[in-house]
């Protein structure tokens, strides 16, 4: 039995993810932001008129602080009651006189609103108001806190002021030493680094804050701030590298803030968040929501500009950060995502779109293709728009060089419900790399819809030639599944000495298809079916046999049969040298690795995507076979 304790943490009932029971999406309940969005005053960012010619009547903030680190630069004010608040930048000290020459960072979508010291985000767990200093004491709810993000060019001296705006007028009076800064402030361009805001049990539970390129973010739907959760093995010890397994929770859900890593796994955990409609706004399915359109004073459907890929950044930025940072060792050659329902979708989107960092990742019950839901849409709607207008993507952030081109002005543009189709995606994509895909659906489930989202994805996933193992459950509806279709020998996440995710990224792995021992490739919605998980090969962690030999004219692998022989087509997928040329015809053999006789031999040519199957490989069972591909 895999994992059994999982049975219950990631059941996602029917209600919880109706279509209609989503009462932040149908426009009735408006988003809000607390000290990140436009307002009636500020308008969607322009000239802002009113403001900049109003009087200098009002109230002034006081007690301006200003502390660069790590790329960012945190003011802190203490707020006027009632006053909203514009920011502003300058390399010379800012004065009344010289401020219409100042940089306005709230330019664009207006002034601040109060409280900007309010964590909206906030739990039983995380503190209400933000801390801007590793486990320092929350703000208090009257202060203000802006985050600037150094730009480039940026680099140097800086001063800042903050004004108040009151019935649409701003008080453009500056007093030095009160609400500007009198002394300035060094920047340097650096990657930001999050905010431990909490720490249990020893620094083994950690919840960190993220503070995102506000010059570069769309603050109005969501603000630019988010927590995630970090879990040490309860014997943590530094000198040993650790498997990182990015958790994604599912819809109506948060992230775990828990004391240690679950179930006595060896890994780090990292629990990410997309925030719902608990806090007032709604889940992004992990991927973004529109960069130009403001959700405060347009309404909460974006007619035209582009759809970024903002969570998927800030969820990048977020493993990265624990990969990278010197107080973690983390193997960086075993990341690997998994999550249920909407988790599951973002965690196939992170395979798909992010394999410089994932070495596999498992889904169960996950959206494949969001336009033909028939739940969601208003929700996916709201986040990106009509399906006729289908607006173009960008896709920023960290690691984004495999997926850069299909964004906005790339050779490769797309349309987001394209781009959130991932059944059209792995079929384009078929000459790209992608992570190992494990992927599980019930039959009878009427969440994530299986006619739609399920049924189909068998067929995408083998005319992409893509590395997989599926199970498709008869008579189950939207139920954590359980690493159902995870080769634990191979993968792990089995038991006793199989640990949590041992498959590295660097390996190369086969796409295997149309396995006799499987079922068909485009299922029914009787009975179960299982894809490639009766099926291993040698690797490190799993060596039953000799190795993959990945040379730039040679690939060989071992690969057996779990229960009864078969056959199967094979092709190597994320190899390192071997990348014959796309019409190189290629000689393959089949030996049986106990007794070392052919089984099966032939030619194979490499196709218009540089992908080489090898058809109707006999895999045997007991020792199996050692495949060997010359390409010379």
């Amino acid at each position: 039995m895999k994992a059994l304790a999982f049975t219950v943490v990631f059941l996602l009932g029917l209600a919880g993810c109706s279509d209609s029971n989503n009462n932040a999406l149908n426009g009735t309940n408006n988003p809000t932001d607390n000290g990140s969005s436009g307002s009636s005053s500020g308008g969607d960012g322009g000239n802002n008129s009113g403001s900049q010619t109003g009087s200098n009547s009002g109230s002034t903030v006081t007690g301006l602080t200003v502390r660069h680190r790590n790329g960012q630069t945190f003011l802190v004010w203490n707020e006027s009651g009632g006053s909203q608040y514009h920011v502003y930048r300058h390399n010379s000290q800012i004065t009344s006189s010289n401020l219409g020459s100042a940089t306005r960072l709230t330019e664009r979508w207006g002034p601040l609103d109060q409280n900007t010291s309010v964590n909206r985000y906030g739990s039983s767990v995380v503190p209400n108001n933000f801390v801007i200093n590793d486990l320092s004491s929350p703000l208090s709810d009257d202060k203000g806190l802006f985050v600037h993000t150094t730009q480039n060019g940026q680099q140097g001296g800086a001063y800042y002021a903050v004004t108040t705006v009151s019935g649409g007028s701003e008080n453009r009076n500056i007093v030095n030493g009160v609400n500007a800064s009198s002394q300035s402030v060094n920047e340097s361009i650096s990657t930001p680094r999050p905010v431990l805001t909490l720490s249990k049990n020893g620094g083994k539970g950690r919840v960190y804050t993220q503070y995102m390129d506000y010059a570069n973010w769309n603050p109005t739907l969501k603000g630019y701030a988010f927590n995630f959760a970090v879990a040490l093995p309860a014997n943590y010890s530094s000198s040993r590298a650790y498997p990182l397994m990015l958790e994604m929770h599912a819809f109506g859900e948060e992230p775990k803030y828990i004391n240690q890593a679950e179930f006595d796994w060896p890994v780090i955990q990292v629990f990410p968040s997309d925030p719902g409609e608990n806090v007032n706004t709604f889940h992004t399915w992990w991927y973004g929501f529109a960069a130009d359109h403001n959700y405060r004073t347009q309404g909460l459907t974006p007619r035209s500009g582009k759809i970024e890929n903002f969570t998927e950044q800030r969820v990048i930025a977020a493993v990265n950060f624990i990969i990278n940072d010197g107080q973690f060792n983390v193997d960086r050659n075993l990341v690997h995502a998994y999550g249920h329902s909407m988790g599951a979708s973002g965690a196939v989107a992170f395979g798909m779109r992010y394999p410089s960092i994932f070495a596999g990742i498992y889904a169960s019950e996950a959206m494949t293709n969001y336009g033909a839901s028939p739940t969601f849409q208003r929700n996916f709607v709201s986040l990106w728009g009509d399906r006729s207008a289908n607006l173009p993507i960008v896709n920023n952030g960290q690691n984004n060089s495999d997926i850069r081109n299909y964004g906005s002005g790339g050779s490769q543009a797309t349309g987001v419900w394209s781009w959130m189709n991932h059944q059209e995606q792995l079929r384009r994509r078929r000459a790209d790399r992608f992570a190992y895909l494990m992927v599980d659906h019930g039959k009878a489930d009427e969440v994530i819809h299986w006619p739609t989202q399920g049924q189909p994805m068998v067929k995408a996933l083998t005319d992409a030639r893509a590395g997989f193992s599926a199970a498709a459950v008869g008579g189950v509806g939207h139920n954590w599944l359980g690493f159902d279709s995870v080769v634990t020998s191979v993968f792990g996440l089995g038991n006793g000495d199989e640990t949590a995710w041992r498959y590295p990224r660097t390996l190369s792995f086969p796409g295997i298809h149309f396995a006799t021992g499987s079922g068909a490739v485009q299922p029914g919605n009787a009975g179960s079916d299982r894809y490639n998980t009766n099926i291993e090969w040698a690797t490190p962690k799993n060596n039953f046999a000799q190795g993959i030999v990945d040379s730039s004219t040679r690939y060989e692998i071992s690969i057996r049969s779990k229960s009864i022989n078969q056959t199967a087509d094979i092709t190597p997928r994320n190899t390192n040298s071997f990348k014959p040329a796309s019409g190189k015809r290629c000689s393959w053999i089949a030996r049986s690795i106990s007794g070392n006789q052919t089984v099966g031999s032939g030619n194979a040519t490499v196709d218009g995507s540089r992908l080489l199957t090898v058809a109707s490989v006999p895999i045997l069972s007991g020792s199996g076979t050692r495949l060997v591909i010359n390409c010379s």
